[in-house]
């Protein structure tokens, strides 16, 4: 790679900023093109949007170095997906000094992140249970809680007249993954912090009925611990073992943050903490449902698409999954 010519703008946006470093390491990632892509992040950046005052001097170098950095971050996904390497958020930003989201710059570099599939089936899962909710109680308002605020389930509903709320988390798992202890004790963390949680999950089996009807965060724990330990001892020939593996290790860190917990909480049906919110006075405790009987639930309702998506939550591995309607590349916020 020669010497590269670019804008005046550029330098003294670098020289002002200190990112001499960031635009070699950029420049270095263009390869041979890297002329061509600085042409064209100038001329780029000084089209006039419409209605918008043309960018000049610190303003323009900004929006060049801004473009030559997310063509950079391109090229390094798409180098390091043909070495098989995953690209992580910290390595484009020392390379780069892009702040991306991953599953957004995958999709521009023309592959597919992994997470992009963790969040579709949290999104259909999010509007089949938004759908099921509303239905149920068409005078609820509801709010995802934004990270930052402490504990942040997956929603809150919220009630007037007469006032009442629940936490409510979702976990879209594929059926064959067990719903653990971990997925267990951030519900009663919720139901502690809330009064009512409803943890509404994609998969048929859960531990739930290890315990009693009254369970606490010591003995959550402790056992836990040590059925997840044996899970992450085992050897995996499939991606499904894999990934079960993977979970049972996430669970594992989890468990242990909160050795110490003194958490105690009532075990309730989604039926009966259905009747109490219905009655203005939800159950304190804890309700599950598994993914047939939300399934049901929708079915029940008339809510067949739903339903469908979340059956191919349940069915359906993770690299394969996809929609048309729902967004993958960020949750639904």
């Amino acid at each position: 790679m020669g010497r590269i010519n670019y804008a005046p703008e550029l330098k003294k946006y670098v020289r002002r900023y200190n990112l001499g470093e960031k635009l070699s390491s950029i420049l270095y990632l263009l390869g041979n093109d890297a002329q061509d892509v600085a042409d064209w992040a100038y001329e780029e950046s000084k089209r006039k949007p419409a209605g918008e005052k043309a960018l000049k001097g610190i303003e323009l170098g900004k929006a060049m170095f801004h473009l030559l950095g997310r063509t950079a971050a391109v090229r390094l996904v798409q180098q390091n997906n043909a070495r098989g390497r995953l690209t992580t958020k910290s390595e484009i930003r020392l390379k780069t000094g892009q702040k991306m989201e991953m599953p957004v710059l995958y999709q521009e570099a023309g592959l597919r992140h992994p997470q992009e599939a963790r969040n579709l089936r949290h999104n259909l899962f999010h509007e089949a249970f938004q759908a099921l909710i509303t239905h149920i109680f068409p005078n609820v308002e509801t709010r995802v809680p934004s990270t930052g605020e402490g504990l942040t389930p997956d929603l809150m509903v919220y009630h007037k007249d007469p006032d009442w709320s629940i936490s409510v988390e979702y976990k879209g798992y594929r059926s064959i993954t067990l719903l653990s202890e971990s997925e267990i004790l951030k519900g009663m963390r919720y139901q502690a912090a809330y009064g009512t949680a409803w943890l509404v999950t994609s998969t048929t089996k859960d531990v739930s009925n290890l315990y009693g009807t009254t369970i606490t965060s010591e003995e959550i724990i402790e056992r836990g611990l040590e059925r997840l330990r044996n899970i992450a001892k085992r050897r995996v020939y499939t991606t499904e073992q894999k990934e079960n593996k993977g979970i049972a290790r996430k669970g594992i860190s989890h468990l242990q943050k909160h050795i110490g917990d003194t958490l105690r909480c009532k075990v309730v049906t989604a039926a009966d903490l259905l009747d109490s919110c219905k009655a203005g006075k939800p159950l304190k405790g804890l309700a599950l449902t598994t993914g047939l009987d939300f399934v049901d639930m929708l079915c029940d309702l008339g809510m067949d698409k739903h339903a469908d998506n979340v059956l191919r939550i349940m069915k359906t591995p993770a690299r394969s999954i996809y929609s048309d309607t729902v967004t993958s590349v960020r949750l639904i916020e």
